[in-house]
């Protein structure tokens, strides 16, 4: 079988890697990723699974982002003029392109000893761009690769244990928060800047802020998420710290309390049960994160 992905021998060691690496992949002509295919995709998924918008600055304030006054569908089939940016979410949720993603993690997995196989939590996005466009700065909760299956891009990657770039509670999650974080120009000298082409992709390692400039052609590219379970336990201390931190208790470094983590994680645990038994009752997610913190759900 053709390798999809190609992680070359000796990139990844024994251990999870905490900075970005290059790798290469297969999906260049794969048809699961042509316009037509993505615009009917879009049209079949629930809104909340179909994130669009006109064109944005690397700062892009969340509250102004603009809209581009189309459909989902529209935005994919005009997106050579359409100025817009789009992500299409938990793709997996399509038996084929959950194929893809699970062929590319285990070849990932079987090329690092298992070290890179996202056993939890696979999920997969493809973004789709209008030439020029841009990606603000944001930081996401998981591992990724991010392959690049059409046009061009840019990407700017900083270490999230940088504060000069972004402090731990910026970093923090709960419901309701935007994932877009604060940029300046001055970032620019401390970032890995990476020029990505079809066939290129590379590793996004947990929390790492990063923003995309897209290039002068309509980009496609697939992400493909996973979770171990050290990032599963960062991702609930980084919510249990934001919801102290919003009650006026400041909090320490995760790791500077062991101890404190494993109770901080087990009360996570405990309170995502009935958040969940919640959502059932309610009727979704949107409903439950506005009853309990009062604000609509973010993506």
């Amino acid at each position: 079988m053709t390798d999809l992905v190609k992680i070359e021998p000796g990139t990844v060691g024994a251990e999870m890697p905490t900075a970005t690496f290059r790798l290469k992949h297969q999906l260049a002509d794969h048809p699961l990723f042509k316009l037509d295919r993505l615009a009917r995709l879009a049209a079949t998924l629930p809104a909340d699974q179909v994130e669009f918008n006109g064109p944005v600055q690397s700062n892009q304030d969340p509250k102004l982002t603009p809209q581009n006054g189309l459909s989902a569908e529209e935005t994919v089939r005009r997106i050579e003029e359409c100025q817009s940016w789009m992500v299409i979410k938990n793709v997996e949720a399509d038996p084929e392109y959950k194929a893809l993603l699970d062929a590319c993690l285990d070849q990932a997995a079987a090329q690092t000893g298992g070290v890179m196989g996202g056993a939890k939590k696979r999920q997969a996005f493809i973004f789709v761009t209008s030439p020029n466009n841009v990606t603000p700065l944001h930081m996401d909760p998981e591992y990724n690769f991010l392959l690049q299956v059409r046009g061009t891009k840019r990407m700017s990657l900083f270490n999230h244990e940088d504060r000069g770039i972004v402090t731990e509670e910026q970093l923090e999650l709960y419901p309701g928060k935007h994932r877009n974080l604060p940029y300046r120009e001055d970032f620019e000298a401390r970032a890995t800047q990476q020029h990505l082409e079809p066939g290129d992709s590379i590793f996004v390692p947990l929390f790492d802020p990063h923003w995309v400039q897209n290039g002068p052609e309509v980009s496609v590219s697939f992400s493909i998420t996973w979770h171990t379970d050290h990032s599963l336990r960062m991702v609930k201390l980084s919510y249990v710290n934001a919801g102290l931190r919003r009650l006026g208790m400041p909090q320490a470094t995760v790791g500077t309390h062991p101890a404190l983590d494993t109770i901080k994680v087990a009360a996570y645990d405990v309170a995502r049960f009935g958040y969940d038994a919640m959502k059932r009752v309610l009727g979704g997610r949107q409903k439950a994160v506005a009853l309990v913190f009062g604000r609509k759900a973010v993506a």
